[in-house]
């Protein structure tokens, strides 16, 4: 069976985190989110993967190869004009060989892929939804099913006004070959606006069914952090970079952890972590390979990027900050994603508040959205 993974888009409401790095390689405990995808995929017998890219394509086309280090084949298909998410899947019709997953670059999750195949089989559909409840489906597909599972209707993004529901599309789609013929060539063309309308309207056996399992959309960098801690709390099912010592603890190889730390779980301590005298890590703290957290520190609810290094005595709570950002000694930092890249001139702070991070455009190196963290 095959799979093609929508990861050409750019991410923007993942900036600054994707100013230069591929959505596809945004690490999520220190691997790319992609890697997950890769990894769930190859445990439910998926083993031949083609990958749509577009922006940063290289970067991704470089780091997996092949595939064959992690036991698969992937192929690559590289858009130069935009043409939706369907519009890319009928790019690669040619290397489509039968039943085939489609899922979305920018999704993490443990869905049961093995039941949904069950599910799409046994109903004799042409294409199947996954589908999950939300509290607020105006930002995803609206889907309404009759007893059996036959979709009856889909609305792209409804308006608060339309809603119907808080069943919505998870972007993970099971589909036969013949779909493909429902999407013109070199034309933009979108799943949940265009195809699953225009299905339904030819009456098409289109069906949606909720899978067991974890979801969820890290398209904003507060549902990023979340799912690291989602993780960590058991409700994401993944395999982590580290031993499980029990009690909520994991522990890379070669972490030296003094004595005297003192620890609240849910932790994870990435390989080769540095956690100095004193320290103290709160609950939901997830500290990546070989960062340093100096004597005294304080971390809690935050999402500490791979060789970054906390200040000795500095406090760090509710935050992200990407790799390789320093923190000053007694430095006290909150709600706040912290980025150091030579893509910006300086340093950038953002605040984590919902509005400000949805709505933030970080893309030259004076942003506004500039902030200066206090100091104690």
């Amino acid at each position: 069976m095959q799979a093609v993974i929508m990861a050409g888009g750019v991410g923007m409401r993942l900036r600054p985190l994707t100013a230069n790095v591929p959505k596809p390689m945004v690490p999520l405990f220190d691997r790319p989110v992609m890697e997950h995808t890769l990894n769930l995929l190859a445990k439910h017998g998926i083993t031949d993967i083609i990958v749509t890219l577009s922006h940063l394509a290289g970067e991704v086309a470089e780091y997996f190869g092949d595939g064959s280090s992690l036991g698969l084949k992937i192929r690559y298909s590289i858009e130069t004009d935009p043409y939706g998410t369907a519009g890319g899947v009928k790019l690669v019709q040619d290397m489509i060989e039968g039943t085939f997953v489609v899922i979305s670059g920018d999704v993490v999750t443990d869905f049961d892929l093995t039941e949904a195949l069950y599910k799409h089989r046994s109903a004799s559909a042409i294409a199947t939804i996954m589908l999950c409840d939300v509290d607020d489906p105006t930002q995803f597909g609206a889907v309404q099913c009759d007893p059996n599972g036959k979709v009856i209707r889909f609305l792209e993004k409804p308006k608060s006004s339309e809603v119907f529901g808080k069943t919505v599309s998870t972007g993970i789609y099971i589909l036969e070959p013949e779909v493909l013929s429902c999407i013109p060539y070199n034309w933009p063309f979108d799943f949940g606006r265009d195809l699953f309308p225009r299905m339904l309207n030819n009456g098409e056996p289109v069906y949606g069914f909720p899978i067991p399992g974890y979801w969820c959309d890290i398209g904003n960098v507060n549902h990023y952090r979340k799912v690291h801690f989602d993780a960590l709390e058991g409700k994401l099912k993944i395999d982590l970079p580290a031993a499980h010592i029990g009690q909520g603890i994991w522990i890379g190889e070669r972490v030296d952890l003094h004595s005297s730390v003192e620890i609240s779980t849910p932790v994870f301590l990435g390989p080769g972590a540095i956690i100095r005298r004193g320290a103290i890590l709160g609950n939901r703290t997830v500290v990546g390979t070989e960062a340093i957290i100096d004597e005294g520190a304080r971390i809690s609810h935050s999402v500490i990027g791979s060789r970054s290094c906390i200040g000795r005595n500095a406090v760090v709570t509710n935050c992200i900050t990407s790799g390789g950002y320093s923190i000053s000694d007694n430095e006290t930092v909150s709600e706040q994603l912290l980025i150091a890249s030579p893509y910006y001139e300086r340093p950038i702070a953002i605040s984590l508040s919902s509005s400000t991070v949805q709505n933030s455009n970080v893309d030259a190196p004076q942003s506004e959205q500039t902030v200066t963290r206090s100091v104690t």
